[in-house]
């Protein structure tokens, strides 16, 4: 909850004591989630959205490749022409399974994984995506 302190016309203290419901994970926030099967070692979209609706993103992913595990977060920002990826934080529990890209294709924005093995995974992406 929420605690406010303030001063009303009788010149004492008062306070008020109040919840703050937000959703801030879901799609009620904005945030989608969606896995894509990858098993080639060439670049491959694993999210695709409108760039004249976003600006950009801001993205937290998961790979599982077998029993190995990558998980990271990403930013993401357009200017119509080229995209731009800045990989803020990423760990895996071995070698990094995969690189992330973005690019502009007709009215999208691509974000693409480039795996290191064409061995059978999945990637999840969880997007949440900024306005024009």
């Amino acid at each position: 909850g929420i605690t406010v302190a303030y001063v009303d016309d009788d010149n004492t203290l008062d306070f008020t004591v109040g919840t703050l419901n937000q959703d801030t994970t879901g799609t009620a926030a904005g945030i989608t989630e969606a896995d894509t099967a990858v098993s080639s070692t060439s670049a491959t979209t694993v999210l695709s959205f409108a760039h004249a609706s976003y600006r950009g993103a801001f993205v937290s992913l998961s790979i599982t490749q077998g029993s190995n595990y990558q998980i990271g977060k990403y930013s993401i920002i357009h200017d119509g022409t080229t995209v731009t990826v800045v990989e803020e934080s990423a760990v895996a529990t071995g070698s990094m399974l995969g690189t992330f890209s973005g690019t502009i294709s007709s009215s999208n924005l691509l974000l693409q994984v480039t795996m290191g093995s064409s061995s059978s995974a999945t990637v999840t992406v969880k997007a949440d995506k900024i306005t024009v």
